[in-house]
């Protein structure tokens, strides 16, 4: 009983003292407050500065493009192959950026002006149709779609005579089934030169001219470069890259 007692009495002391210290406690109710002085640069040392406004003004940024060469003279395999492959074209540059929205008036004219589409680019009666068959009437004259630089004139199979021009954008544009030719190898034309008579030479059933479009031997659709209901071209910017299985792709970015 007397051991009870003393815890109890230890107990209570302790209460005692624990509040007897929060009685003496005192907690601040008012905070000191310094202001931090702001350094103002007068007007008049703006005025003089020699700093411009516009050496941080943010430019847009330009994009390096490299354009693919073109010579003015052809070997021997250029001159006679239509799908001729430079196998150094994608070495020198990674991909092929063509911007049509970028290109000035008249750069373009259509091969055919007023001419309809008898047959569009691809898979045709089991075949691979590699460009579109324009007509108007027999014998029409057929026109450069770009400036540029013949590359070759003369007979091949299935196309019968046809020629070929490397543009300075990069493309190759092809007219075949020709009935005349009306330029030689390595004259320089400007877009909507005449270049041929329309004909049915080759692999053809009637008088027209096949046309097609190239980017290093490869055939892509007219219908990704030129709005062949209006015969214009389309204002999209075109990224010509080549893919593993030796095709072109491309896209519109």
């Amino acid at each position: 009983m007397r051991l009870h007692n003393r815890a109890l009495v230890a107990v209570i002391l302790s209460l005692a003292g624990f509040y007897s210290c929060s009685r003496q406690a005192t907690i601040p109710t008012q905070l000191t407050y310094t202001p931090v002085p702001v350094f103002t640069i007068p007007d008049s040392l703006l005025a003089t500065s020699p700093i411009e406004y516009a050496f941080y003004k943010a430019e847009p940024v330009e994009f390096f493009e490299p354009k693919p060469e073109v010579r003015d003279s052809f070997n021997r395999i250029e001159k006679t192959m239509v799908g001729y492959a430079d196998d150094q074209f994608f070495v020198r540059q990674p991909e092929l950026v063509l911007d049509l929205a970028d290109l000035e008036e008249g750069a373009f004219v259509f091969p055919l002006p007023g001419g309809r589409v008898l047959s569009p680019y691809g898979r045709r009666n089991g075949r691979n149709h590699t460009g579109i068959d324009l007509k108007i009437n027999r014998r029409d004259t057929v026109l450069a779609a770009f400036d540029g630089i013949v590359r070759m004139t003369g007979w091949s199979r299935g196309y019968g005579n046809v020629v070929v021009v490397r543009h300075y954008n990069g493309l190759e544009t092809v007219y075949a089934h020709n009935s005349k030719h009306l330029v030689r190898s390595g004259d320089h034309v400007k877009a909507g030169t005449p270049v041929s008579i329309t004909g049915e030479t080759g692999r053809a059933t009637t008088d027209h001219v096949h046309f097609e479009i190239r980017v290093n031997g490869k055939t892509i659709d007219p219908a990704l470069v030129i709005n062949l209901n209006t015969q214009t071209l389309l204002h999209k910017r075109l990224v010509f890259t080549p893919t593993p299985k030796g095709k072109i792709q491309v896209e519109a970015v």
